[in-house]
């Protein structure tokens, strides 16, 4: 699963310039970088509208039916290979799909009481696209509507699997224009499993060269802190 990733970029204008995307000034002028993103934060998301643009989302897909469907945080995480098809993501997967703008991601390993964390990341840093889906959700008490999102993750590959059996399902760019773009205006139920089918196989785990695992410090684990030194390289004394 992925609970907990990074976006270290300085300026949310120099994201849109390297994604090709529409930016509004106000979500620009209001961006700070994120070194310990967490559940229920607000992020930053890839969408199409009418071309490539960078939106506001806050972590956390809302149950849209049942006895969970007040819960403040929501789902974070879906499986890719069954999200086109479960009642709770099937719609989102079908009209409301997004990337989710980071470069890297954390997980924890080890023995309890001692597992340490690892943050996955590109070689120079470059941007990671984390498919996801999205769904608008009122504040019950303020009545504000939001995008709320989930990450979707696949199998690991060979650079994550010693911290987790599951990854984020990152984007190549010959990916993302197909993720993104609006699905067919068909009523075929057919049509609809082959076009939903063929998403679902652009999730594939991740080229082992993609990512680099460094070792991180634990302070990492407390959401209060989100600086640059949760992504520091930790050294290890013997």
């Amino acid at each position: 699963m992925c609970g907990r990733f990074t976006l270290t970029r300085t300026d949310l204008r120099e994201v849109a310039e390297i994604l090709e995307a529409e930016l509004d000034e106000e979500l620009a002028e209001a961006y700070q970088p994120r070194y310990n993103a967490a559940p229920s934060n607000i992020l930053w998301l890839l969408v199409n509208e009418a071309g490539r643009r960078i939106v506001a989302g806050r972590w956390g897909f809302p149950m849209p039916f049942g006895p969970k469907q007040d819960d403040p945080v929501g789902l974070i995480n879906a499986r890719s290979e069954t999200a086109a098809s479960k009642p709770t993501f099937r719609d989102a997967f079908t009209h409301r799909r997004c990337a989710v703008i980071s470069d890297g991601f954390f997980e924890w390993a080890g023995p309890k009481g001692r597992r340490r964390p690892t943050w996955f990341h590109a070689p120079s840093l470059e941007l990671l696209l984390m498919a996801g889906l999205w769904r608008e959700r009122a504040d019950p008490e303020t009545g504000e509507v939001e995008r709320r999102f989930t990450i979707l993750t696949t199998e690991a590959n060979a650079v994550v699997e010693p911290s987790h059996s599951r990854m984020p399902a990152f984007l190549p760019p010959a990916s993302v224009d197909p993720w993104l773009a609006p699905s067919p205006n068909t009523r075929s139920k057919d049509a609809l499993r082959r076009y939903t089918a063929g998403l679902t196989d652009l999730l594939r785990p991740a080229d082992n060269a993609l990512l680099v695992a460094t070792p991180v410090s634990p302070r990492v684990g407390n959401v209060r802190n989100d600086d640059p030194a949760c992504i520091e390289p930790e050294i290890t004394l013997f």
